[in-house]
């Protein structure tokens, strides 16, 4: 059965639905002896029927333990912000149920935004990566991290790719045989890389990837490198 999930914070052997959450639980029509599915954000989801229901908080009772089991294979993903940071807003959703591990937004030659604008950014896609959450049931939210400008950029990750427009011969199919559990991932912006800035990310360890031919925009290369990251390892 595909029951709803919440977040929710367990007190004295109750859990306990308040704010947002609560709301989100009135739109979904819960009702008492309901059987909903918490997230407690500590790697824990729980199995509860719904007691209570106030102005203030809805009260369930524990059931049980549901087992869950992270996956170990881990991709931070370094996205070069576009010129409108609001397709940042939508691809949240898609990465989060891609299972990436990290974004960390990126500040590259042909972003054409401040580091201000990006920081006030940050709230809100936290606040998607929570809502994502739920419905991918995810254990743990997206982490999101304070930009960086691509100079800056520094993964020890096992496995490091850019996908670069004018790389026209390596392709994900050349690492078939390789055994990796993390791997870090560098997606441009509209207008792309520089030639500069690929030698910059490749004297880092970042190895530059073809998609194809084709010029695809930001938002369908985000979640097509991602894929392929995935089907690879």
């Amino acid at each position: 059965m595909n029951r709803e999930r919440f977040i929710g914070q367990i007190e004295n052997g109750f859990a306990y639905l308040t704010d947002e959450e609560l709301h989100h639980a009135r739109v979904k029509r819960i009702k008492i002896k309901d059987k909903i599915e918490i997230n407690d954000l500590k790697g824990n989801i729980y199995l509860t029927e719904v007691l209570e229901i106030t102005k203030r908080y809805i009260k369930c009772r524990l059931i049980k333990k549901i087992s869950v089991e992270e996956e170990d294979f881990k991709i931070t993903l370094y996205q070069c912000m576009p010129n409108h940071l609001s397709k940042i807003d939508h691809i949240i959703e898609s990465i989060s149920q891609l299972n990436v591990y990290k974004l960390v937004p990126v500040i590259s030659q042909f972003s054409a935004v401040k580091e201000k604008d990006i920081l006030k950014k940050i709230k809100k896609w936290e606040k998607k990566a929570l809502n994502s959450l739920k419905q991918c049931k995810r254990v743990y939210p997206v982490i999101i991290e304070n930009p960086v400008k691509l100079k800056d950029i520094n993964s020890s990750d096992e496995g490091k790719f850019v996908f670069y427009e004018k790389e026209k011969e390596r392709t994900v199919k050349d690492f078939l045989n390789i055994n990796i559990r993390n791997v870090s991932v560098v997606i441009g912006p509209e207008g792309g890389f520089s030639e500069k800035e690929i030698e910059l990310l490749k004297k880092k360890g970042f190895v530059p990837l073809t998609m194809g031919k084709n010029i695809l925009t930001m938002e369908t290369a985000i979640i097509t490198g991602i894929c392929q990251i995935r089907f690879l390892f």
